[in-house]
């Protein structure tokens, strides 16, 4: 079974800026810096679709080239000034918007050499009009953003707003499934579900137990066993996974793989107690979690919801990410140990160790039938945790480490997904700043550098974030 993330290409508004007085002077100048915000654009095109009404050079043409970009429903607009142009000639319509915007500094000429002529600053002064702009918009309280320069540097920059933009939106669609309620008692993911919607933009959508099981009953036995025929050549299938079990996890599975379909959702999110106490579901989807997050669709344990969209905006960043917590602390070894109750993308996992498949007797309550899960420990490499949590006043907060799991076996009597964590502070350090910020137990690893992305989307969605 494939990851089913689609990574679709940002869309783009390019707005590029002209001052109509300089056409008193002839065309020339206006040939030239359209020539250059073709190139600009070709180089936007390298990673997303670009809508370019042309070069702009009064106020209603500024408006109408906005206007445009909300009815082709652009995710950003990248608003570049080819030559010097006064600010009131774009405010209007940059105020109106809903669109983000991200002022872009740029310029043909690279260096002031001493060949330097009067053309040359005639082709390269449109710095003082972004200045203009952006001291006017910051004036009358709107929200934008600014990346400059063409380099190797500004460009991967650039590539990082576009990718924010793109998850912007994506949220704004977002809707994650629940399963029961969050467990009682657990107060650091409880959500006001309106707030945590208009603040993100993610909706939270409520599954019956009642239908998932109607789903279960009446899955198609060739499917059914096509599952467990996979599951059986992917995993190391131990003694303790009945066909029985197996067949009941593999339902649970299959209907909520096809609700996540029917339903439009991003992930969902589960609290074993609430299926054990209602006796609706034969089991508990621990193998449906891990398969469905190495499928690309996102989970939160326990129904944390919070953690199931750090997992979905990690799952679109990085194509791959997996729900975890910080369960222990390594101290000798100066890392946090992860792990949770038995959901984990099998995709992560080690290479050099078989992905165990068992079943245990569950504990906390009885289940008609004793849930499947996956063991495994997490392969080796740079990574990055985001922990999405409410903070004073209910607003959502994020909180973004950087770090590396370690490159350590599993470890031989541990019946969960687990891997050592190891942050980029010291982690008596990392545990003090951690907890002073509030950050939650539940979070989302991805691997690779993501920091910088990350806080980008956090100020396109106006949410507080910190960098531990």
């Amino acid at each position: 079974m494939t990851n089913q993330i689609k990574q679709s290409r940002p869309k783009v508004g390019f707005l590029g800026l002209f001052f109509d007085i300089y056409l008193m002077g002839g065309d020339n100048l206006l040939r030239s810096c359209t020539d250059y915000a073709v190139e600009l654009v070709q180089m936007l095109e390298q990673e997303a679709e670009v809508v370019f009404p042309g070069v702009c050079v009064n106020r209603e043409e500024i408006s109408e080239a906005v206007a445009r970009f909300e009815a082709e429903d652009v995710d950003l607009i990248v608003v570049t000034h080819l030559t010097y142009a006064p600010s009131m000639y774009a405010v209007p319509a940059l105020k109106q918007t809903r669109l983000p915007v991200l002022l872009f500094h740029t310029q043909k000429m690279k260096s002031v050499s001493e060949k330097i002529v009067a053309w040359d600053l005639e082709e390269n002064h449109g710095v003082h009009g972004m200045q203009d702009l952006a001291s006017t918009l910051r004036r009358i309280g709107r929200q934008y953003f600014v990346a400059a320069g063409e380099d190797e540097k500004g460009r991967k920059e650039l590539s990082e707003w576009l990718q924010a933009a793109r998850l912007k939106k994506m949220l704004s669609r977002a809707k994650i499934g629940l399963i029961g309620h969050p467990m009682d008692s657990m107060g650091d993911f409880g959500v006001d579900e309106t707030a945590f919607e208009a603040q993100l933009g993610t909706h939270v959508h409520h599954l019956s137990m009642k239908a998932l099981a109607n789903r279960a009953s009446q899955a198609p036995e060739q499917e059914i066993k096509d599952q467990m025929e996979f599951d059986r050549g992917q995993f190391k299938t131990l003694e303790s996974v009945t066909p029985a079990r197996h067949e009941a996890a593999a339902r649970l599975e299959w209907a909520l793989r096809e609700m996540m379909k029917s339903e439009g959702l991003s992930g969902f999110a589960s609290h074993f107690f609430t299926i054990v106490q209602e006796e609706i579901l034969d089991t508990l989807p621990f193998l449906a979690a891990s398969k469905l997050l190495a499928e690309g669709y996102s989970f939160g344990g326990e129904g944390d919801v919070t953690s199931a969209i750090a997992v979905s905006i990690m799952q679109r960043m990085a194509g791959e990410a997996n729900f975890t917590e910080i369960f222990s602390v390594d101290y000798g070894g100066e890392a946090l140990f992860m792990s949770h109750m038995g959901e984990g993308n099998w995709r992560l996992a080690r290479t050099d160790t078989p992905i165990q498949m068992r079943s245990d007797p569950f504990d906390i309550g009885a289940l008609r039938v004793d849930p499947v899960s996956l063991v495994f420990s997490l392969k080796p490499g740079k990574a990055t945790l985001l922990n999405i949590t409410t903070g004073p006043g209910g607003k959502i907060q994020w909180i973004i480490t950087e770090g590396e799991v370690v490159d350590s076996p599993a470890l031989p009597n541990l019946s969960l997904v687990h891997n050592r964590f190891k942050p980029g502070l010291p982690v008596r350090e990392f545990l003090r700043v951690y907890s002073e910020l509030g950050g939650s137990h539940h979070l989302a690893l991805a691997y690779g550098s993501w920091k910088s992305t990350l806080k980008k989307l956090a100020g396109l969605l106006r949410v507080e974030c910190y960098d531990v």
